[in-house]
């Protein structure tokens, strides 16, 4: 598991660019760029995100998140 400043891969997180709960898939720490994706993708889903976009995400948005 990759860890940069706290991010984990594999970990949910709040995108503040696509208002929605994500999953970080990869990390660039070069680019400062975060890889990651979300089950309900559609074709405005910006996949690749700065790591200062992403948030961690509270325990109501996890749940919402799993309640496909």
């Amino acid at each position: 598991m990759n860890i940069t400043k706290g991010l984990k891969v594999g970990s949910l997180y709040h995108s503040k660019a696509n208002n929605k709960v994500v999953r970080l898939v990869e990390l660039n720490q070069k680019l400062r760029i975060a890889t990651i994706k979300h089950h309900k993708q559609d074709h405005l889903f910006e996949s690749e995100v700065f790591l200062s976009d992403l948030i961690k995400a509270t325990g109501e948005q996890v749940k919402a998140y799993f309640a496909r």
